[in-house]
């Protein structure tokens, strides 16, 4: 049994909440706070799960957030609020979810089976990315990307779903360099305009002076530039 915290300043949002979680079973709602101040308090009891509200009065629920994720052992966080725009903010605390009003309770349980404790513990020192599907904002772990794809200004990100598994996509405004700092060392750049995940390569052909990458749940293989072709192949290369 989880034990959770739901910090929102509207009381009737708390008990619609506590309404979703009682009917999912799971999850014991230990406190409930109006604000960031309430919600630091609260912590005392050191829950395992914190439901962050981001529009409060005073301190808002990303910048409480921060705070959070400087505990030795922080909460999981799933935001639950009526704000799209604030998604990209709210990918740099690593939140388990991020979650729209009106809460939907399939999305409500994805994001609490993330939550997990083994997660919890981590948080703080693996780097993640968040990638908002519908209404559901989902965090992923480097073990997670598939490849990634610059197209058009943006880059389309294909990637296993942390609940179930499945092959998906999502476009993302993180660029290519910007994947590359983040996941430092665990993505591959290929080309100019590509970078995979090494441990999703199924292999690697050079013919007539064409490199291609092929990749684990991708119909079609990936160019590698003629630069980065030894590169790729002595980072594939597994010693006997």
């Amino acid at each position: 049994m989880m034990r959770a915290l739901i910090v929102d300043d509207e009381p009737l949002a708390r008990q619609r909440l506590r309404r979703l979680l009682d009917s999912l079973g799971g999850v014991e709602v230990i406190a409930e706070a109006g604000n960031a101040n309430q919600a630091w308090e609260a912590m005392r009891q050191l829950p395992d799960l914190v439901f962050l509200d981001i529009e409060m009065p005073g301190e808002d629920g990303i910048h409480l957030a921060h705070r959070l994720r400087q505990m030795e052992l922080p909460p999981a966080i799933i935001y639950t609020t009526a704000h799209a725009d604030r998604a990209l903010l709210a990918s740099e605390t690593a939140p388990a979810g991020y979650l729209l009003k009106p809460i939907e309770p399939a999305a409500l349980r994805a994001a609490i089976d993330r939550s997990t404790q083994p997660t919890r513990s981590l948080q703080a020192t693996r780097p993640t990315l968040s990638v908002r599907l519908g209404r559901e904002e989902l965090r992923l772990d480097a073990e997670q990307l598939i490849a990634a794809l610059a197209e058009d200004k943006a880059t389309r990100l294909h990637f296993l779903d942390p609940a179930d598994g499945r092959q998906r996509e999502a476009w993302i405004e993180m660029s290519l360099n910007e994947l590359e700092t983040r996941f430092d060392g665990r993505l591959l750049r290929l080309h100019r305009n590509s970078l995979a995940n090494p441990d999703h390569v199924i292999s690697i052909t050079q013919e007539e002076g064409r490199y291609r990458c092929q990749l684990r749940l991708l119909d079609e293989p990936l160019a590698i530039s003629r630069r980065a072709w030894r590169t790729v192949r002595n980072a594939l290369t597994r010693p006997d």
